[in-house]
């Protein structure tokens, strides 16, 4: 009988384990049209970073020659978010080899980039008042 509940307990462990994440069309939040800054290269870049299997949302912006990119990862996928990082900046430099790339998978500069982009988009953000915010975020990813 112990035997029985043993090979129970493994079967329903290994199914949990097996159990794939639902798969959801995520699409990034484009600005190219709607922004006040161009906003190609960002919107370029995202779809790059979207493409990579560890990601489920990003968020980025662009400004002059620099992109910032914020992916956020799958739950298990965190443990390698270094290499993520890498893998990330390595395909959007080969796209954009003369640009200055900042890839950051911290919660806070993914929710700043998040703030940004709204307010790209609903134009509710100077040029100028856009570029103290880079600085900004700039010194919160360099740490």
């Amino acid at each position: 009988m112990k035997w029985l509940v043993q090979l129970l307990f493994i079967l329903c462990f290994l199914t949990a384990c097996q159990m794939a994440e639902p798969q959801q069309d995520i699409k990034p939040l484009q600005l190219t049209n709607k922004a006040v800054v161009n906003q190609q290269q960002a919107d370029d870049a995202k779809k790059i970073v979207l493409s990579m299997e560890e990601v489920i949302d990003v968020k980025g912006i662009t400004d002059e020659n620099n992109i910032y990119i914020a992916p956020r990862v799958k739950h298990f996928d965190r443990f390698r978010l270094k290499e993520i990082r890498k893998n990330g900046h390595d395909s959007i430099k080969k796209r954009y080899p003369d640009a200055t790339i900042h890839v950051s998978t911290d919660q806070k500069i993914f929710m700043e980039l998040e703030k940004l982009e709204k307010e790209l988009q609903q134009r509710t953000i100077s040029e100028e008042r856009f570029k103290q915010r880079l600085a900004k975020l700039d010194e919160m990813i360099k740490g």
